[in-house]
């Protein structure tokens, strides 16, 4: 497994092996899938803001 999030390894890089926090394979590579979605979400927000599309909630 490498661990894209972990924050808790040496000299800041990933985890190449279950890490210090624990994480299982499963749920780094679930947090990695929404980290990619939420990524290609936020290009379609910006070019909807380029052409004027805002959201009316605060």
């Amino acid at each position: 497994m490498f661990c894209y999030q972990c924050e808790q390894t040496a000299k800041g890089e990933g985890c190449d092996k279950i890490g210090v926090c624990g994480k299982k394979p499963d749920v780094a590579a679930l947090q990695d899938l929404l980290i990619h979605a939420v990524k290609g979400l936020s290009v379609f927000a910006v070019e909807g803001r380029k052409v004027g599309v805002v959201d009316s909630e605060p």
